[in-house]
């Protein structure tokens, strides 16, 4: 198992809350990340490397926003 760090932010898009959780790999981490995003939207980090952004409720990426990318 992995160590990774999801970093839930708030509507501005701003750091709200941090946690600590451990996933087989990056896809599993992914996963775990879009089903938290219900209420907030995500990173997922693995030491400094960003792993993913996941938009709240798992919202369709945009090639504009590149937030996302």
């Amino acid at each position: 198992m992995t160590s990774y760090a999801m970093h839930f932010l708030d509507p501005r898009g701003a750091l709200a809350v941090t946690r600590s959780f451990h996933c087989r790999d990056d896809l599993d981490a992914l996963a775990e990340g879009v089903r938290r995003s219900v209420a907030h939207a995500v990173e997922i980090w693995h030491g400094k490397r960003l792993v993913a952004r996941v938009k709240l409720g798992n919202a369709a990426l945009n090639a504009g926003d590149s937030r996302c990318l």
